[in-house]
């Protein structure tokens, strides 16, 4: 007995000292905010409630993001990204939220956000990281958003390289007509000198699936042409978008000019009419930011194409799936109020005529804005933002199908103020002076967004 406890303790010492040898780091972070919203003729854009409907909005909600990392090396590590979302007082979804904030609270909400392996390709200088994950391509306007993929990052200085591939839809393994595939390609100049610039090609291969959120959600973009709505309506639609950006970056300033052009082409079927359409929209983004001491100026603006004819042929400017082009905090779903709401998805507007869309996919959109903030303390920060916003192309702006291209006037201020040891408030108010082209109401009656947002990333 004692000779077999005497290889025990010698097996264990073996043990102990071999596992450095293996041992994985740990890693963790995440973020907790908590907000208040309230908001009024973000739907129907009237104060009358138009059709039996009341558009005003008041909620708290919050959201919890645990993050852990698994190092094995610096040539390998497991990411793994989690989050619960809450709306107090519910048990069930709601304002984008998931349940677990009535009495009792419990609930199954917490969601896979991110899970999976960043690693280096031996003998190689490429980077891999495959499975759900975040990706991010010109700021939105291409694709930001998690989804599940291989991505692989490289380095021919000063050209950095990203090529990817993301699996959108693949519902039935053994149909592969309804599946959706793209496939991306980043040339980034980082030479460090104050000009800096990119080149980004996406291709959506949606085969016989609509496949455009611009589709899935409000139906015909196309001028009353035809609805997209059902996938079976559409076959062989392939999108690709190849945009442009270049900037220069100095101490004092920071400007930046993206482009991003619609290519590729659909068939559609519908009944007994058929035919086919090109993706002929555009888009173009230019800002600007100067630095002077405490303050910060902003002044810029994008257009992004509409339709004038009636044709099959897509002249709007239209996203992939995965798109966050957010601007403002009404109109733009900005992110710190980015409940969703129906800004700009008029449907009545789609027919004959045209519509725009907003939110955070612009579409039929001519922006101006300016703004400034100014950094009054070390914890305190205020700033104050406008946008002048208006359709590129007319619009039906009443009941009585008169057209217009004027959406409105925007205000955005925020003041952000350091609470205790990177706890941090921001308080937000947002008004909307309508104009004609906001709604198809004969009235279209002001909009305004008020909330806080409680915040501490650790």
């Amino acid at each position: 007995m004692k000779r077999f406890l005497v290889v025990l303790v010698a097996l264990c010492a073996a043990v102990a000292v071999a596992a450095p040898a293996f041992a994985v780091d740990f890693k963790y972070g995440g973020m907790y905010r908590a907000r208040w919203v309230h908001n009024e003729n973000l739907v129907d854009g009237n104060d009358d409630g138009y059709g039996d409907t009341d558009d005003k909005g008041n909620w708290f909600d919050q959201r919890l993001r645990i993050y852990f990392t698994f190092v094995g090396s610096e040539n390998l590590q497991l990411v793994t990204k989690w989050e619960a979302d809450t709306a107090w007082g519910d048990e069930s979804d709601k304002y984008g939220r998931h349940g677990g904030g009535d009495i009792g609270a419990d609930a199954t909400n917490l969601e896979m956000k991110n899970v999976y392996l960043d690693f280096n390709i031996p003998n190689t200088e490429v980077r891999a990281s495959i499975g759900v994950q975040g990706i991010a391509l010109m700021e939105g306007w291409v694709f930001d958003d998690d989804a599940s993929g291989a991505v692989f990052r490289t380095n021919f200085d000063p050209i950095g390289v990203t090529l990817g591939y993301i699996a959108a839809i693949n519902e039935d393994a053994y149909d592969e007509s309804e599946d959706m595939d793209d496939f991306f390609l980043e040339l980034k100049y980082e030479g460090g000198g104050p000009i800096y610039g990119s080149l980004t090609g996406f291709w959506q291969h949606a085969r016989d699936n609509a496949g455009v959120e611009h589709f899935a959600e409000e139906g015909a973009m196309l001028d009353g042409v035809f609805d997209l709505n059902d996938a079976g309506d559409v076959t062989d639609n392939d999108l690709f978008n190849l945009g442009a950006n270049i900037g220069y970056k100095t101490d004092w300033m920071n400007a930046y000019v993206n482009f991003i052009k619609n290519f590729g082409s659909y068939d559609y079927e519908l009944g007994t009419d058929s035919g086919s359409g090109d993706y002929k929209g555009w888009m173009v983004e230019a800002m600007g930011e100067f630095y002077w001491e405490a303050f910060t100026f902003t002044l810029g603006g994008f257009y992004t194409s509409g339709d004038d004819d009636n044709d099959d042929d897509i002249d709007y400017f239209v996203y992939p799936d995965g798109y966050d082009g957010a601007w403002s905090v009404i109109l733009g779903l900005d992110g710190t109020l980015d409940v969703d709401t129906e800004v700009g998805f008029d449907a009545e507007q789609s027919i004959d005529q045209g519509a725009y869309y907003a939110a955070d996919h612009p579409t039929n959109l001519f922006v101006l804005t300016a703004g400034t903030s100014w950094q009054a303390l070390e914890e305190t920060k205020l700033t104050f933002n406008y946008y002048y916003v208006m359709t590129s192309e007319d619009v039906v702006s009443d009941e009585n199908g008169d057209k217009d291209d004027t959406v409105g006037h925007e205000v955005n201020f925020f003041l952000d103020q350091g609470v205790v040891d990177g706890l941090e408030l921001r308080l937000v108010g947002a008004y909307l002076f309508a104009d004609d082209a906001y709604k198809t109401n004969n009235d279209d009656d002001d909009a305004y967004e008020l909330g806080a947002r409680l915040q501490w990333k650790f």
